[in-house]
C-alpha cells in the first residue's frame, strides 16, 4: 500500500486520484506524501552518511500498523474457571502421582463450553499454549480398509478406588477405518488380561479384523533371534490360528508405526479419567467406562462398513485359561505366576495341572479331575491356603492348627468355632470340619453361642438330638394348654 502511493505521487498523480485509482481514504494518501515530503527534505539537507541511510530505511520501510483493540473474552468468571480446573488437575497428580491422564486445550474447551461458557477453542489453546510453554504435538493420519486392521496397546492410567492410589492397565484396540475405540481395564499385563481383552474386543465388534498390530511385549513377542526375526508366543498364535487373524510387529522403539492407538489410548485415559478419577470399586469403574466409551463411539459412522468386513467371529467361543504344569511341593502347595496355592495333601510330591484364567485357578490331577479351585492373586509371594485340603494332615498333626495359615485364610465361622470353643480339641475341631459343611457349622456355632454346652462330638449329637425332643415337647404342651383353656 506504502508503495503503490509513494510510486503513483512520483509519477505526478494528485493525492485524491490515488486515493480513487488504489480505493483507499485520501487522509492515508496524505499522511504516507506529507511523510515522503518531511523524510525527503531531510535527506537532502543531512550531510552524515550513517544518518542518511537511517532515514532512506524509514522512508522504504512498511508502515507500522497500531495494535487494534480487542473485545476480552478471556476474563472475569472464564478466567476464573480455567485457572480453577488447571489448580483441579495438580490436585489431582498431587494424589495420583506421575500418571498419562494429562489435562489438554481441547478437553479444558468441551468442559467450559459443557459449563455454559460461550469461548472458542482458539482462545483456549492460546492461553492454555501460555500456560504450558509449549506446543502441541503432531500425529500423521493414515487411512486404512474397512475390516483390515486394528492395533493394540496397553495403557497405564493411575486413579483413586476406595480412597486407594491404584496403577491400571488400560488395554486399547482400536479400527484406523473407522475410529472405534475398545479399552478395558485390568489389574495387570499378564497374558490372562491380554487374550481376555482380545477375546472380550471380539465379541464387542462380533468379529474379527483381518490384521492385529502389536509392539514387542513379552505377551506377543517370546525372543528374538539371529537377523532380528522375533518368535511369537505359542499361546498367542494359538489363538490367532482360531480366530484367524494375522499377528503383526512394529519395529522396536517404533509406537508410531500404530500410531492409531498410541494416540486414541490417550484420548481415550484423558476423556475418561481426566475429571473423574474416583471409584468406589473396580468393577464401579468398568461401569464407568463402558457408559463413556459407547458415547464415544456411537457417531462413528464407519463402524457399520467397518464390521461387515470382518472375519467372522468361530461358533464356540476362545477358552481362555492358560495350562500349567506343575509340582506339589512337601507343604501341599503349587506355585504359579509367583503366587503360592494349596492342593489336597494327598497329592504331595506329585504333579498337577492347572487352568490359569483371569480372576482364578482351577487345578486338575493326572485323570482331569477338578481337585482345587481358588481366586487368582494379584501380586507376588502370596498365598492362597484351603483348611479342607489338610485335614489329613491336622489329623496326624493337631497341634500344627493352631498358628497355621490355613486357618487363619479359614471362613469366619471356623476360626470363630475354633478359637472360642475348640482350642484345646483340635482334633475333634478336625473331626468336625471333615463331617460338616459350612451352613451345618455355622448352626452348630449359633447353638453354641445361645449357651449350648459340648465335651464332644458324640455328646453333642446326643444333646442336639435331645434339644430337638426338647422343642417338640414344649410345642406339645402348648397346644394341651390351649385345649384345657378352652
Amino acid at each position: 500500500m506504502k508503495n503503490d502511493i509513494l510510486s503513483l505521487k512520483r509519477n505526478g498523480m494528485s493525492n485524491r486520484k490515488i486515493a480513487l485509482t488504489l480505493n483507499i481514504s485520501k487522509d492515508t494518501v496524505n499522511k504516507y506524501v506529507k511523510e515522503m515530503k518531511v523524510i525527503t527534505k531531510l535527506i537532502e539537507n543531512e550531510s552524515d552518511k550513517s544518518k542518511i541511510i537511517e532515514l532512506q530505511k524509514e522512508l522504504v520501510s512498511a508502515p507500522v500498523r497500531k495494535g487494534v483493540s480487542v473485545r476480552k473474552v478471556f476474563s472475569g468468571e472464564l478466567e476464573h474457571r480455567f485457572y480453577e480446573l488447571l489448580k483441579q488437575d495438580e490436585e489431582k497428580d498431587l494424589l495420583l502421582g506421575l500418571n498419562k491422564q494429562k489435562l489438554t486445550a481441547s478437553l479444558l474447551h468441551r468442559k467450559l463450553r459443557s459449563e455454559g461458557f460461550d469461548v472458542g477453542i482458539t482462545t483456549i489453546q492460546i492461553e492454555y499454549k501460555r500456560y504450558k510453554n509449549k506446543n502441541k504435538e503432531a500425529f500423521i493420519k493414515q487411512q486404512y480398509a474397512p475390516g483390515f486392521r486394528a492395533e493394540y496397546d496397553f495403557h497405564e492410567v493411575k486413579v483413586l478406588i476406595d480412597d486407594q492410589v491404584k496403577k491400571l492397565y488400560q488395554a486399547t484396540i482400536t479400527l484406523p477405518h473407522s475410529n472405534y475405540i475398545f479399552v478395558k481395564h485390568y489389574q495387570n499385563q499378564k497374558f490372562e488380561s491380554f487374550i481376555d481383552s482380545l477375546v472380550t474386543f471380539f465379541e464387542e465388534i462380533n468379529g474379527v479384523p483381518k490384521t492385529m498390530v502389536f509392539d514387542n511385549m513379552r505377551n506377543v513377542v517370546s525372543k528374538f533371534v539371529y537377523g532380528g526375526a522375533k518368535v511369537y508366543n505359542e499361546e498367542l498364535i494359538k489363538l490367532s490360528n482360531y480366530y484367524g487373524f494375522k499377528i503383526m510387529t512394529t519395529n522396536p522403539r517404533s509406537g508410531n508405526e500404530k500410531g492409531h492407538v498410541e494416540t486414541s489410548g490417550k484420548i481415550a485415559r484423558s476423556e475418561l479419567f481426566t475429571f473423574n478419577y474416583k471409584f468406589y470399586s473396580l468393577d464401579n469403574l468398568r461401569k464407568y467406562v463402558v457408559d463413556e466409551i459407547f458415547k464415544i463411539n456411537q457417531d462413528k459412522v464407519k463402524v457399520v462398513n467397518e464390521r461387515v468386513n470382518l472375519i467372522k467371529l468361530p461358533k464356540a467361543k476362545y477358552e481362555l485359561g492358560r495350562l500349567i504344569q506343575a509340582k506339589v511341593n512337601h507343604e501341599s502347595i503349587i506355585m504359579i505366576d509367583s503366587n503360592y496355592y494349596s492342593v489336597p495333601d494327598s497329592y504331595v510330591g506329585e504333579n498337577v495341572y492347572s487352568n490359569v484364567y483371569l480372576e482364578h485357578i482351577n487345578v486338575y490331577n493326572l485323570k482331569h479331575e477338578l481337585i482345587a479351585s481358588h481366586n487368582k492373586k494379584v501380586g507376588k509371594g502370596e498365598y492362597t491356603i484351603d483348611i479342607f485340603h489338610f485335614t489329613t494332615t491336622f489329623t496326624k498333626k493337631p497341634g500344627a492348627l493352631l498358628n497355621s495359615i490355613a486357618l487363619k485364610q479359614a471362613p469366619k465361622v471356623i476360626q470363630t468355632l475354633f478359637h472360642k470353643y475348640f482350642t484345646t480339641k483340635p482334633k475333634d475341631f478336625i473331626k468336625l470340619i471333615n463331617e460338616n459343611d459350612i451352613y451345618e457349622l455355622n448352626e452348630l456355632l449359633i447353638k453354641l453361642n445361645n449357651g449350648h454346652k459340648l465335651t464332644t462330638i458324640k455328646s453333642m449329637e446326643i444333646t442336639i438330638e435331645e434339644v430337638s425332643s426338647n422343642q417338640l415337647s414344649q410345642i406339645s404342651n402348648l397346644f394341651n394348654q390351649g385345649e384345657t383353656i378352652q
